[in-house]
């Protein structure tokens, strides 16, 4: 193949090659003018047929440009290229009644003007690309154009703003919301309503805050396991997926990896057994999430790519929570949480795998977290969007599982009348957990319908209060918010049954 860089200006574009290979590995015809193309990160088609007020010249030029691009740089790199200027393109020029040999300033300004101040980087991505090509011989852009768009300052894109504001819907989870997706998400598994892979998948993203693209590089062998006196240790290699020049899995950062993920993993790993043998996969080249379509990159056959590990995460969030989520907002809670809790610059960049500190400086930028006033009216509004309450309300003692057993009767000795319990503990086998603040969020707990909980709500707000007038950290009292939504939602459910009781009585 002919290197742009070799050739002399004055002879002609050389013709395209019959295959090129991208810097992720796949081959592909830039002769058609289809291209299919796609990493673990994304995966896409660029299509030249599009272009039909343009020069066969120009799209000669531009497949060139776009070439280099996917040989040296990241997938989505290139495709990012493509799409600005396909929007470009659709801005100014697809409505010209003639085909276009050159882009001309006037062009550039048109397009100029139709950008805010929000979109103005689309021009400073168009800027690059025709820069790149022009240095390359492959120059599609007049002088005027390019020395315009060379001398200008044009914004880049706004970033952070989610972030800064601690936005509700794109900004990180408040405690109350990371609560309630693990707990949530804990009883879905038990149930079976979530399988093993969505289960796996959401729980590397609460422990890690990773990007997709990483946990679709994963492979099997990536859980590190060592053995000492009180049991196996784990460490989790993490490939960094998205480092400058490099592919998916050309290196890594080791992180430790608790015994609940741990294991978690090492019962993923023995559930793929089956599915390995299947596809022929060696425990080495085994990926930790097994896609179904063998794919077309080296070295990661079977992999799931980012958009399907994206998917699995919004689909399982969704279905356990009602929130509507993404990836990114478990990496800014990640990185949010760190600052809070007085993390330096350097460790919350380590944590996000970040080659230095410029892009956590927004973590450290934003407005401080409101902490709620929690007091009985709200926690009553919130309780239905919280899902924080796990058990069943049971009408009478002796419909409740162990309602035969006295000592299953979960009290609260902090009320005026300790005699009247909250309800029954349906576990079967020892807890350790500290009744009755960790019943109402349990699964095993089954209130029963004329217990004091309203009582009970009212001795948790007061004692938050108190905390929060004597100046404690909101780090502390806040910790038994979720408590109180599970005992507000309670209430609501015992009233409204005891309005149906009502109804059907009259």
């Amino acid at each position: 193949m002919i290197s742009p860089l070799e050739m002399d200006p004055s002879k002609l574009i050389p013709p395209l090659p019959s295959a090129v290979t991208t810097h992720d590995g796949v081959v592909f015809d830039p002769r058609q003018d289809d291209w299919r193309v796609g990493s673990l990160a994304t995966k896409a088609r660029i299509r030249f047929d599009v272009f039909d007020r343009l020069s066969s010249r120009m799209v000669h030029c531009l497949k060139w440009g776009l070439i280099i691009a996917l040989q040296n740089t990241s997938c989505s790199h290139a495709v990012n290229l493509y799409a600005r200027f396909k929007a470009f393109y659709r801005s100014v020029i697809e409505a010209t009644d003639t085909i276009h040999d050159e882009i001309e300033l006037s062009h550039i300004l048109t397009y100029r003007g139709r950008l805010s101040a929000s979109t103005e980087w689309y021009l400073g991505v168009i800027r690059i690309l025709l820069n790149e090509m022009g240095n390359l011989g492959f120059g599609i852009a007049s002088e005027q154009a390019v020395e315009y768009l060379s001398t200008s300052t044009i914004r880049g894109n706004i970033k952070g703003t989610s972030v800064r504001t601690r936005d509700s819907e794109k900004g990180s989870f408040t405690d109350t919301e990371l609560l309630t997706i693990q707990s949530a998400l804990n009883d879905a598994y038990a149930k079976g309503d979530i399988d093993l892979t969505a289960f796996a998948i959401t729980w590397l993203f609460l422990a890690y805050g990773l990007r997709s693209v990483q946990i679709a590089a994963l492979k099997e062998k990536d859980l590190l396991v060592s053995e000492n006196d009180e049991g196996p240790l784990y460490a989790l290699r993490v490939p960094r997926a998205k480092q400058q020049g490099e592919k998916a899995r050309d290196s890594f950062k080791i992180r430790y990896c608790g015994k609940q993920v741990g294991t978690l993993l090492e019962h993923l790993k023995k559930n793929n057994e089956a599915r390995r043998r299947e596809l022929g996969l060696s425990e080495d080249d085994c990926p930790m999430f097994i896609a179904n379509e063998e794919g077309k990159l080296p070295g990661l056959r079977f992999h799931m790519n980012s958009s399907g590990i994206s998917n699995v995460l919004n689909y399982t969030i969704r279905k356990v929570t009602g929130l509507r989520t993404n990836a990114r907002r478990f990496r800014i809670t990640l990185a949010q949480r760190a600052v809070d809790d007085g993390k330096d610059k350097h460790t919350v960049a380590e944590l996000l795998d970040h080659s230095d500190t410029q892009n956590v400086e927004v973590y450290f930028e934003a407005s401080p977290a409101m902490v709620l006033r929690l007091d009985r009216h709200l926690a009553m509004e919130m309780a239905p969007l919280a899902h924080a309450f796990a058990g069943v309300v049971v009408t009478t003692e002796t419909e409740a599982l162990r309602g035969d057993d006295r000592s299953s009767r979960i009290f609260d000795r902090s009320l005026n009348n300790v005699s009247d319990a909250l309800g029954t503990c349906g576990q079967m086998s020892f807890c350790g957990l500290a009744a009755p603040i960790a019943c109402y969020t349990c699964r095993h707990f089954q209130p029963w319908l004329d217990g004091p909980h309203e009582e009970f709500m009212t001795v948790l707000i007061t004692d938050r209060h108190r905390m929060e007038a004597e100046g404690y950290s909101a780090k502390i009292y806040t910790i038994r918010d979720r408590t109180i939504l599970a005992v507000a939602e309670v209430i609501k459910l015992c009233a409204a049954e005891k309005e149906i009781r009502a109804e059907v009585a009259a």
